[in-house]
């Protein structure tokens, strides 16, 4: 029975924006570009550059954390949350996550902030189909005789509430997974994962969670108060916001194992509740490679 290693995470703002150059690529004789004639008179594209490192909020530090929690867990495939765009996601590949993915997907979502879901893979990406406002579907060729459909989301975040939208993110995503696989799920192996943006008793989140033999593997952790996957710095709290759910499938050829959630990335503003190692370059905030945990886990398939 083959195996796979995925992972979801929420890369926190991987953004990058345009800058203005302060000389006009490929000129022989560099010229100095003055904004406001810029602005008054137009331009063109080579007087503008975009990298990751243009968007100042996030450190270069913080970005090789980033990819250390994706690199050190050595997955075959990871959905992403907060990635700006292909060009990001590329850049990412390239330069933090040392090329280590061949198959890279993501659609422009409905987020009003320009953040996109995305998929990263060492396997062939043999289907990908975009629900636009909902999420992400990618189906990875695991063997000659086996592929595995993934499900990527990035559900509505808390700030200013939004528990209606999640509520119909969670019924919609529902209707995607039952609409391929049947009403009782047996129709394939999937698993629905990503930022859900609240937790696992959620009344919004329960017509997905509570669909009849999709299991949330996270609540396999005996422990329950090490299951939280966000830390919320301004009131030191912590909740499980990222999920992996398995199909009925799945979940009867893995009745085994538990995932691992990847704490070594959080700042130093965490020591409270996560007082165990960090990654070497992590310490205060703004070197934290997220203010999500990446969830990680193996299975047959």
């Amino acid at each position: 029975m083959p195996k796979v290693s995925v992972g979801t995470f929420n890369v926190e703002n991987l953004f990058m924006r345009y800058k203005l150059l302060d000389n006009e690529r490929g000129s022989r004789i560099p010229k100095p570009v003055d904004p406001d004639k810029f602005i008054e008179e137009g331009g063109h594209i080579n007087m503008l550059g975009f990298t990751l490192e243009d968007f100042g909020l996030i450190s270069r530090t913080a970005r090789k954390n980033t990819g250390k929690v994706i690199l050190e867990n050595d997955a075959d495939v990871v959905g992403l949350q907060e990635v700006e765009n292909m060009e990001a996601l590329k850049q990412f590949n390239r330069k933090y996550l040392k090329k280590a993915f061949g198959e890279e997907v993501l659609i422009d979502a409905n987020d009003p902030r320009l953040i996109d879901v995305a998929l990263v893979s060492k396997l062939p990406i043999v289907h990908a189909r975009s629900h636009q406002f909902d999420c992400l579907e990618v189906d990875i060729q695991v063997s000659a005789q086996k592929t595995l459909t993934l499900y990527v989301n990035h559900f509505k975040s808390k700030i200013g509430g939004g528990e209606d939208r999640r509520e119909k993110q969670a019924t919609r995503v529902a209707e995607i997974v039952q609409d391929r696989f049947g009403k009782n799920l047996k129709g394939g192996d999937f698993v629905v994962l990503g930022d859900l943006n609240s937790g696992p008793d959620a009344e919004e989140l329960q017509p997905l969670l509570g669909l009849k033999g999709l299991e949330n593997v996270i609540q396999r952790i005996a422990d329950d108060t090490k299951r939280w996957t966000h830390f919320f710095a301004p009131k030191k709290e912590t909740e499980q916001l990222d999920y992996i759910l398995f199909s009925p499938t799945l979940t009867a050829k893995n009745p085994g194992g538990v995932p691992a959630i990847e704490r070594r990335g959080l700042s130093d503003a965490s020591l409270s509740v996560y007082p165990g190692p960090r990654f070497p370059g992590v310490g205060p905030d703004g070197t934290e490679a997220s203010d999500h945990c990446g969830v990680f886990m193996t299975l047959n398939v």
